[in-house]
């Protein structure tokens, strides 16, 4: 199922990436990625940088709705501050957030390619200039990683897997070469991240793709390709009750937030059955520009 969804990805990505849409910014910096941990919930989008500049629509569209902070509509998501969302060819829906107030003042009902409809700003909750840009496949009912209707980034960079853990009960066991531990399911845990490629400093993004391995063997993956929203404990088949409260999951593998992330940057990969004798523990992570890193372990396992 995981893999036939990694195909889907693919092929979305090239049929939408082949419809002409561009990045909203003429020089796009990628400054956080799709998926990432985000106090309580993924980050929704991507997040572009390179200071104050005009921000343009990613294909002609139609205005589906502008906010301004001082409207005084309280109800609105206000941690977007300012935001235009715009609606594209083949059922693709744009958002574009934390814009530059009163730089949205030229924005028509259908708006071109070339035309810029605000300014990149801080509004809203932004540490910084910013430009948040989200993609929704209206259609599917999905929010959608915009890299996979977007042109490649140059990205050289390989995510690193700093380090694995696994964890039976409440103890968090660092994977070491020559560990020693006892049988039964464990689950198993890594700290992952990727690298920005333009800066010599440590500027952490999420990966998009993450396997786990048991003995040449997938066991587990996070695909980081699209989310969708969920009503929490849907999965048990239980009816729940009126005004339930939903979650976004990843679509797929069906995780939710807390199933994802123990912590930012640490990743829940999946449980695995230990056996007595040696079992191999291989952990694949990549990025969307197909840059790939790998940790294998061999862990002796005893009764």
């Amino acid at each position: 199922m995981k893999r036939l969804l990694a195909g889907l990805l693919l092929a979305l990505a090239g049929v939408l990436g082949a419809a002409g849409f561009e990045w909203p910014l003429k020089n796009p910096i990628l400054t956080a990625t799709f998926g990432e941990h985000r106090g309580d919930h993924f980050h929704n989008g991507v997040d572009l940088g390179g200071g104050e500049q005009p921000v343009f629509p990613i294909a002609e569209g139609e205005l589906v709705f502008m906010h301004e902070e001082d409207a005084g509509l309280s109800s609105l998501p206000v941690g977007l501050g300012n935001f235009v969302v715009l609606q594209h060819h083949g059922g693709i829906r744009s958002v574009y957030a934390h814009l530059k107030s009163g730089s949205m003042e030229d924005v028509q009902e259908s708006v071109a390619r070339d035309l810029a409809i605000g300014v990149v700003g801080e509004s809203g909750y932004s540490a910084g200039k910013h430009l948040h840009l989200s993609v929704i496949d209206t259609e599917m009912g999905t929010i959608i990683n915009p890299h996979l209707i977007l042109p490649p980034l140059v990205d050289n960079q390989k995510p690193v897997i700093r380090d694995l853990f696994v964890r039976s009960g409440k103890e968090l066991v660092r994977l070491a070469a020559g560990l020693t531990v006892r049988r039964g399911e464990v689950e198993v845990l890594g700290s992952i991240y990727d690298l920005r490629p333009d800066v010599s400093f440590l500027w952490r993004l999420a990966p998009y793709k993450i396997y786990l391995y048991q003995d040449g063997r997938e066991r587990t993956s996070l695909i980081f390709g699209s989310l969708h929203e969920r009503e929490r404990g849907s999965q048990t088949g239980v009816p729940l009750a009126a005004g339930a409260v939903s979650e976004l999951t990843l679509v797929g593998g069906e995780q939710g937030f807390r199933g994802v992330f123990e912590e930012p940057w640490l990743y829940r990969l999946g449980f695995i059955t230990l056996t007595p004798g040696e079992t191999s523990v291989v952990v694949f992570a990549s990025d969307f520009a197909g840059n790939e890193s790998s940790r294998e372990y061999l862990i002796r396992v005893t009764e």
